[in-house]
């Protein structure tokens, strides 16, 4: 009888200890959710000085393009053109803080494709389309678009640069 009550005493000494571990591993394991995921854009170029833009663009509906760097060649994107873009997004401010998409994300070096540029009016807006048309290749613009011609219901500046246009 002795023996029964010291192996039960042993068995539930055992299995609280198990329990005890088994909990702290648990809860020390939720510190972090392992499906959290952040965008990196350390590798994206700070917003330029559109002070030393050497053309600026002011549309009547409150679009300004901003041309730093004209571009080499004769062929002009249009909207039907197949483009790739190094290109970073600011939303409601020009600070690293506002950045919200961007092709050097996660340390991407490539440029982004951006097939037939019209059809981005209702993804990226009116404004990115229409500030996009017209460069060429090499060329470096930043886009000012306001809330009404984009799609992200705030003042959006896009600091663009044309890789090339595919033909």
């Amino acid at each position: 009888m002795q023996y029964t009550i010291t192996y039960f005493s042993t068995t539930m000494h055992s299995f609280a200890i198990f329990i005890a571990v088994l909990t702290t591993i648990l809860i020390s394991g939720c510190k972090e959710d392992p499906y959290y995921f952040t965008y990196d854009y350390s590798d994206a170029p700070s917003f330029p000085n559109v002070s030393e833009a050497i053309e600026i663009i002011n549309y009547e509906d409150g679009l300004v393009v901003y041309i730093m760097d004209r571009g080499i060649g004769g062929q002009k994107v249009t909207i039907r053109d197949n483009i790739f873009l190094y290109y970073t997004t600011f939303r409601g401010g020009t600070s690293r803080d506002n950045i919200i998409d961007s092709s050097y994300l996660n340390g991407s070096q490539a440029s982004t494709q951006f097939a037939e540029i019209g059809t981005y009016q209702r993804s990226r807006g009116v404004g990115f389309v229409r500030g996009v048309l017209g460069m060429t290749e090499g060329e470096h613009r930043v886009i000012q678009a306001p809330d009404s011609l984009n799609s992200y219901g705030d003042l959006v500046y896009w600091d663009i640069m044309l890789d090339y246009i595919a033909y």
